[in-house]
Formats: C-alpha cells, structure tokens, sequence
C-alpha cells in the first residue's frame, strides 16, 4: 500500500495557479523598486516635480543615468511626464504615492 502524505486535488489545484500566473509585471516593479537611486528619485518627486536637470544636480549624477531611472520607472507606471516649454517635467503616479505611503516604517 501506497501511502500519500499529501492532498494530490490540492495540490492538482494550486499547480493551475502556477501555470496560469504571470509575474512578469510584478518582477519588473520589484526590480525597479530594487535600485536605491531610482527609489530617492521618487522621494524627491514625492515632494515636488523636476526636469531631469533638477534631479542631476540634486543626486550630482550624469543626466544619463538619472535618464536611465526615470526610464525604467516610466516602464512600470511609477513616474510620468508633461512637457512645459523645452523642459519635461517628470512626477510621480498614485501608483508610487501608494507605494511610498505603504513601506514599512522598521525599513
């Protein structure tokens, strides 16, 4: 006799979960979040919007690189952005407001 130490509908069940959830929105997000630079850059935004100038001289970092974050940022909806004049001006979404306001205080 064979004997089963576990739930084989269970686990029959939750293996559907597995083939049927993309996470692939989810990893993206988290690997945006994962950067500490990027993660100051929508502290900042938090308080007040800024040009990619702005953000360089705040960070003193190359306005590639701060390019580069509001990029990956932009990919997963954490920032937007509106042009005024020759500037564009970069803010962030509710999507990140929620973010920010939900981070753990011990963190």
């Amino acid at each position: 006799m064979t004997v089963c130490c576990f739930n084989k509908e269970k686990i029959s069940r939750l293996k559907r979960v597995v083939e049927t959830t993309n996470c692939s929105n989810e990893v993206k997000l988290h690997k945006a979040l994962a950067n500490e630079k990027r993660q100051i850059v929508l502290h900042i935004l938090q308080e007040e919007p800024c040009c990619v100038c702005d953000l360089a001289h705040i960070l003193n970092c190359p306005v590639p690189n701060i390019s580069q974050y509001l990029k990956i940022l932009g990919e997963v909806k954490l920032v937007c952005s509106e042009q005024k004049g020759k500037f564009i001006i970069y803010n962030i979404t509710e999507k990140a407001k929620d973010i920010l306001s939900n981070t753990p205080k011990w963190m």
